[in-house]
């Protein structure tokens, strides 16, 4: 039979969902992987035996083929590792319950079973709105404003057995999560802020930067030096409106 489990794959900084099918059958070592995967894609094959020893599975004599779908989505980086691992342990039947459908695996394995962060985390985790996901399989990162995620069960894990441990129905150790720093993330500014109200002329540039406010409209400065550019760029921010909790993740 063949097992399926979900992922996220990034097409710029848009998410779309990937399954990885696995299925074992008789032949040589080796695991196959297709669907366009890129190089750093391909290297998962390492990654993933290596992963598969810490369960003492015997994978001599063995051919694992994987397959991400969509197959017309050129996938690139490691986050692909964990979905893979695990699809590939339940198709070994080391995984004795179900794997959800609503859950996707992100995350890149090292040689030694954990699972670590890697490019495009957070893109992947603000895409499943529209995907049908409800809960993450994911590793720690300490930039990650994970408090901000609404409406998404995120289980942090460390190593590839935890995740196992957790599908197989033990509970897993709560994670301590601070949230990240607000020079990554400001909420609100701790210094004093110029005011746009404190500019004085400048009527026509004042009236069009009011009007790309309530627009949401972009801007083009353009003019010699000193003729006030940064002054009211630096204003701006003033009479703009304060930004959403999805506004402030993108």
């Amino acid at each position: 039979m063949t097992v399926k489990a979900l992922s996220i794959g990034l097409k710029g900084l848009e998410g779309y969902l990937v399954q990885a099918e696995v299925r074992v059958r008789p032949g040589t070592e080796s695991i196959v992987i297709v669907g366009l995967p890129d190089a750093s894609v391909k290297e998962s094959r390492e990654r993933v035996i290596a992963a598969l020893g810490h369960f003492n599975v015997d994978v001599t004599d063995q051919k694992i083929v994987v397959n991400l779908s969509p197959s017309e989505q050129k996938k690139n980086g490691p986050l692909f590792d964990l979905a893979i691992a695990v699809a590939t342990l339940k198709e070994l039947n080391m995984i004795k319950g179900k794997i959800p459908m609503d859950t996707a695996f992100i995350g890149a394995l090292s040689l030694d079973g954990m699972v670590v962060k890697a490019d495009g985390m957070l893109p992947a985790l603000i895409s499943p709105k529209g995907l049908g996901l409800k809960k993450f399989y994911l590793p720690y990162d300490s930039t990650m404003p994970i408090q901000m995620l609404n409406d998404l069960d995120c289980i942090v894990v460390q190593h590839f057995e935890e995740v196992v441990q957790h599908l197989e129905g033990q509970e897993l150790l709560s994670f301590s999560y601070d949230l990240p720093s607000n020079d990554l993330f400001p909420l609100k500014s701790s210094s004093p802020q110029k005011d746009f109200r404190h500019v004085i002329g400048y009527e026509q540039a004042k009236r069009a930067l009011e009007i790309a406010a309530a627009g949401e409209h972009n801007v083009l400065m353009s003019g010699p030096p000193g003729c006030g550019r940064s002054m009211l760029a630096e204003t701006f921010p003033s009479i703009l409106p304060v930004l959403t909790n999805q506004a402030q993740l993108e």
